[in-house]
């Protein structure tokens, strides 16, 4: 969990430090907000992360159930925020989603690798174990 923790906080400065690029260098476009953004998806992968990965050492029967659970919990939180986000904000509305599902992606990428590495990593030991 500590190399996890580490690399979510890498990953999460390197979105910053790009975020305030485009704001420093690009035109008005860019809101502060946009540089703020990978601190909600750090804060809701992290979160993920741990539940999904409590629930696997916990019960691997439930593991499946569990992911998705948190998986559609979070897409849901995520199109709330779209939403809303969209309704109260028309005119950057569109930079808003360009930059939400960017940081989504890298998201997504960031923790699906890092399941599939717990995934494997308990496999390997339940077979070390045998």
């Amino acid at each position: 969990m500590k190399k996890y923790t580490i690399a979510l906080i890498a990953l999460t400065l390197v979105l910053i430090l790009v975020s305030f690029c485009t704001l420093w260098f690009g035109e008005n476009i860019f809101q502060t907000i946009l540089a703020l953004m990978p601190l909600y998806f750090a804060v809701i992968t992290g979160l993920m992360h741990y539940g999904v990965v409590k629930s696997f050492y916990k019960d691997p029967r439930t593991f499946v159930k569990n992911f998705l659970g948190i998986t559609v919990g979070s897409l849901f939180l995520h199109l709330c925020v779209l939403f809303i986000w969209s309704l109260t904000h028309i005119h950057t509305a569109k930079v808003f989603i360009i930059g939400f599902c960017i940081c989504y992606a890298a998201y997504l990428a960031f923790e699906t690798v890092a399941l599939i590495l717990v995934v494997r990593q308990a496999r390997n030991d339940r077979d070390k174990q045998s």
